[in-house]
């Protein structure tokens, strides 16, 4: 019998390791929130649902998510509020480096909300200005009408009703409250306002953000970092960055460890090795495989340490396939390889069947009550009866038991406030499968 030359190249191809080593990366905080900004450096104002707080670079609140906004760093310090029907309320005093001072009086954030020199406006709840110092004491009494922030160790106040319109007298007082010196009304200007601008780090040139099919992912040189998998990135600073996935938050951190990944496909046969740095010990580590782009399917390595493997059976599938090393939703590694026939040979029934397959519809809306049910069908392609463990991107888990070659289904609550990409995963006999859907609010505010 004769082989064609070009079938042979195909083979020997398949058959070749795709072996890759790269500098890693961490979740130094996990992509579970609403929204996410920089507050100073390795600090980070987050978002949930419905609070904010600061989290730092190793994942630990420095200000619980009790208050409903925090206002930006300025002259060294910001302000933690929490609203109070039409007006916000000041909690805390926030230094720069995240520890903070409780505000023990009822003061309100008024038209100028931050410090300069050591002093802050604040409001009594008759709507009254004084000044606060960074203990969160009050140093000037509420008893003005409208007040200017302190410049070059003085303020200008007034009592009158109107605050610095009309002929209501004003006086330039230091920061004790002393009046310095009264102004005639025609010769005063209202100071033009500080603008309080987030913090933005000087990024590391070391590291290059790149796009590749409208995702981000980093690189070193010309070496990955981390695939394009990224929603939104933010340039790499302090080591770290911020980023998005299935429209959540999360922080990345570069770390010095080495990924070693050894993937090789033949005859229906897909086997690998990796070393993985000891940040990951006792994740799941998944090697993804991606066929044309369209069919994927994702494979549990066994080992719980550093050293992972997995050697399983697969279809055989022409085109173009691509090899993803992922632990704990982060995509590490990839390499892809193009063949134009399949290989011959090959895996068991179940096996070429991939397992595993899980779908849902494309989309689900929200009833009344802003929860969405999610049908989940799952399909046992094994040999044998297995439970299948499913798990949501969005937290939610269940899990169903089939017989050899059955299908079933099982419905997921989610409550949801807004558009939501959200993955499902199917688990069990050593298989996986993932498909997406869209959870949709019932109503968009």
């Amino acid at each position: 019998m004769r082989i064609k030359k070009s079938l042979i190249v195909i083979l020997m191809c398949l058959a070749l390791p795709l072996v890759g080593q790269a500098q890693s990366a961490h979740w130094a905080i996990q992509p579970t929130y609403q929204s996410m900004t920089r507050f100073a450096p390795r600090l980070f104002k987050v978002k949930t649902y419905v609070s904010t707080g600061i989290l730092d670079v190793d994942d630990k609140w420095v200000v619980s998510p009790s208050l409903d906004s925090i206002t930006y760093v300025t002259n060294g310090y910001a302000l933690g509020l929490l609203r109070s029907k039409d007006k916000y309320r000041i909690i805390h005093v926030i230094r720069q480096n995240g520890t903070h001072e409780p505000v023990k009086e009822e003061l309100y954030a008024g038209d100028f909300a931050y410090f300069s020199d050591d002093r802050c406006p604040v409001m009594n709840k008759k709507g009254k200005y004084g000044f606060m110092d960074p203990a969160g004491k009050l140093v000037v009494s509420c008893s003005y009408t409208a007040v200017t922030p302190f410049r070059n160790g003085s303020a200008f106040v007034t009592k009158g009703k109107g605050g610095f319109s009309g002929k209501n007298a004003i006086s330039e007082i230091d920061n004790n409250g002393k009046v310095i010196k009264t102004v005639g009304n025609n010769d005063f200007r209202i100071p033009a306002q500080e603008i309080a601008i987030p913090y933005k780090p000087t990024p590391d040139p070391s590291y290059q953000r790149y796009d590749e099919n409208k995702l981000y992912g980093y690189k070193i040189g010309s070496e990955v970092l981390l695939p394009a998998q990224f929603e939104e990135a933010e340039n790499i600073s302090d080591d770290c960055a911020i980023v998005m996935v299935d429209h959540l938050y999360g922080v990345i951190k570069v770390n010095s460890a080495t990924i070693d990944c050894n993937v090789s496909e033949s005859g229906g046969k897909l086997k690998a090795d990796a070393e993985i740095p000891s940040v990951w010990d006792n994740k799941v580590a998944m090697i993804v495989r991606t066929v044309n782009g369209a069919s994927r399917k994702e494979f549990e390595m066994q080992g719980t340490e550093t050293q992972r493997t997995l050697n399983t059976s697969v279809s055989n599938e022409s085109g173009k396939k691509v090899y993803d090393l992922a632990c704990d939703k982060l995509i590490l590694w990839r390499s892809s390889i193009k063949t134009d026939s399949p290989s011959k040979g090959g895996g068991g029934k179940a096996s070429s069947k991939g397992g595993v397959s899980v779908s849902t519809s494309p989309s689900v809306k929200a009833n009344a009550k802003g929860v969405c049910s999610v049908s989940i069908r799952v399909v046992n392609n094994t040999g044998s009866s297995n439970t299948f463990n499913i798990s949501l991107s969005t937290g939610q888990k269940s899990s169903i038991k089939l017989a050899a070659g059955k299908s079933g289904s099982v419905t997921v609550n989610v409550p949801v406030k807004k558009d939501t990409k959200c993955t499902i995963t199917a688990r069990g006999g050593g298989f996986s499968s993932s498909c997406t859907t869209t959870l949709k609010p019932s109503f968009v505010l």
